[in-house]
């Protein structure tokens, strides 16, 4: 009884602010890095996952972000598909961090940022896994991540390839769908219940190559994440998406307009923080 006097007159002596008061367990920050990805999720025992790398001049804005943090080690680095705004700064990573491991399609790409990236793979003995559907990862005691896609090994577009990952953190779910088009999402569609999805990243910045009705019927998501270039030439986010994400009654956070956006989870409940655009 006295202890719990003294810690009542400390909570009202010393009044805690409502988010220190909010214990965060995962954080996921969408980098702005314009029209590109490049996603940094923290976990609660201290690990690391890095999901793309931005375009090619992005690695010094990614690595910067990352060190003012105090990461010194990638513990899961993904490169979600072979395009070159999603690894071309993929040097800067391995120069600049310790890598666990990564995870890829196996899709070759004969570009000069596939090649290079194969390339540091080998020269820094990192392990290399397979990123296609039932591949999953337990990351600490409430967190898991599992790939739900690709399925198959051959698709006519090459955003078909894209690694889709599923985190799920307690009772929050997150779905991550890199530049996947409507190949692989009508094959999630088929295949996924009726889960409930939490936070959609939503597929290739925006565009109107996926992001269903079908698939928000499906996930039926509260929140959906858009990275994507300010005034880009190729009009993204499309009308369609913006409209479909509205008439689900999804809230829609974009880079374009909100700058970096991080997402805070507790295992019960998430909340948004941005950081605005430089102007």
């Amino acid at each position: 009884m006295r202890l719990l006097i003294v810690i009542l007159m400390l909570i009202v002596l010393f009044p805690q602010p409502a988010e220190a008061l909010w214990k965060t367990n995962l954080e996921m920050h969408v980098i702005d890095v314009g029209q590109a990805d490049s996603i940094y999720i923290e976990l609660s025992n201290g690990k690391n996952i890095m999901i793309d790398s931005g375009d090619e001049h992005d690695g010094p804005k990614v690595v910067s972000y990352l060190q003012k943090r105090g990461i010194e080690k990638i513990d899961y680095l993904i490169a979600s598909h072979p395009h070159h705004d999603h690894i071309g700064s993929m040097d800067a990573i391995f120069e600049s961090f310790e890598i666990g491991r990564i995870y890829m399609p196996s899709v070759k790409y004969h570009t000069t940022y596939y090649k290079r990236l194969m390339r540091l793979v080998d020269e820094f003995g990192v392990e290399k896994i397979d990123a296609k559907t039932g591949v999953k990862e337990k990351l600490a005691r409430n967190i898991k991540m599992e790939f739900i896609a690709p399925l198959k090994k051959k698709y006519k577009s090459l955003n078909d390839h894209s690694a889709v990952l599923k985190i799920d953190h307690g009772k929050n779910s997150i779905l991550l769908m890199a530049d996947a088009g409507m190949a692989s999402e009508n094959e999630l569609v088929k295949r996924l219940d009726d889960e409930k999805i939490d936070v959609l990243k939503v597929a290739h910045h925006g565009a109107n190559t996926g992001t269903s009705n079908g698939l928000l019927k499906r996930t039926n998501p509260d929140y959906a994440v858009i990275s994507v270039g300010r005034k880009n030439k190729y009009g993204y986010p499309s009308k369609e998406v913006l409209k479909r994400l509205k008439s689900h009654n999804i809230q829609v956070f974009r880079t374009d307009k909100l700058g970096t956006i991080i997402m805070k989870s507790d295992g019960k409940s998430v909340r948004f923080f941005t950081e605005f655009p430089q102007t």
